[in-house]
């Protein structure tokens, strides 16, 4: 499946996110995902570390589509460099930066 038929099918890219929480959400995307292509019943903790530097980086401002290109995909997972990654982190992001601005209205 892939990552933007992946992200409709949990409904953020609609209003009205139903979701326990912001860190759970972005989770959850990050798990959908899975650029390490973990099994799904791993996948759900498996990138939850990541989502503490996600959160700050959503309230300073900072560019999150390079921090999560170029710190995780590249640095830490040491995967890439990638043209069809960086199309899949572009939606991702858009996804988290919605559900962050979904939340902050909250």
């Amino acid at each position: 499946m892939n990552m933007e038929k992946s992200l409709q099918s949990m409904g953020l890219h609609q209003q009205g996110i139903t979701r326990n929480s912001l860190f759970d959400q972005i989770n959850d995307l990050l798990s959908l995902w899975n650029p390490l292509d973990v099994p799904d019943y791993v996948a759900g903790t498996e990138y939850k570390d990541y989502v503490y530097d996600i959160l700050d980086i959503l309230k300073s401002g900072k560019d999150l589509e390079n921090y999560i290109y170029d710190d995780m995909f590249v640095g830490a997972m040491g995967l890439g460099p990638s043209e069809l990654a960086k199309r899949e982190i572009s939606a991702l992001c858009e996804s988290i930066e919605k559900a962050y601005k979904l939340y902050s209205k909250s």
